[in-house]
């Protein structure tokens, strides 16, 4: 019988050990320079929802959800958006002047490797990636989003995470 519950104990502990050490293995993570010259990685804003936004300065529905996005960045505590722009010919100092212009609030990389390979290519812009306060992927939106159909997402995930 103390043998019996032994070795329930170690299983059930090596099974849990095991499920813990493969769900933290798929947090993803980045690093990136925004255009301030500050560097980041994904991993800084860990208990926190991220909101990475694929995005370009010639795509009117980029532009059209950059003011939701910015007030989103600016309101929620518990959450961040990080913008990628997705021009590769695009100068710094034509950039800055959008980014000026358009008054975002958040930090903005330019694409590299190292976030397409974490995340992949976007399908469309722009595209924004949903990332769980456990570095988890938690969605991926091809199309506009704002802040409604971002707390929607985040509340499906927490329903679906909780069962």
């Amino acid at each position: 019988m103390l043998k019996r519950f032994f070795i329930n104990t170690f299983v059930n502990t090596l099974f849990l050990s095991m499920v813990f050490f493969s769900l933290s293995a798929n947090a993803v993570n980045f690093n990136f320079t925004d255009l301030e010259g500050q560097k980041h990685s994904l991993s800084d804003y860990k208990g926190k929802w991220v909101l990475v936004n694929f995005w370009a300065t010639w795509c009117p529905p980029c532009r059209h959800e950059i003011p939701d996005l910015s007030d989103y960045h600016l309101e929620h505590d518990d959450a961040v958006v990080i913008g990628v722009n997705y021009e590769p010919g695009l100068t710094d100092e034509k950039l800055k002047k959008f980014i000026d212009v358009y008054l975002v609030s958040y930090p903005v990389s330019r694409v590299n490797q190292e976030i397409i390979d974490a995340l992949g290519e976007p399908r469309g812009l722009p595209t924004s990636i949903l990332i769980s306060p456990e570095g988890d992927i938690a969605k991926r939106i091809t199309g506009m989003v704002d802040e409604k159909r971002i707390n929607k997402i985040i509340t499906q995930y927490t329903q679906a995470q909780s069962k």
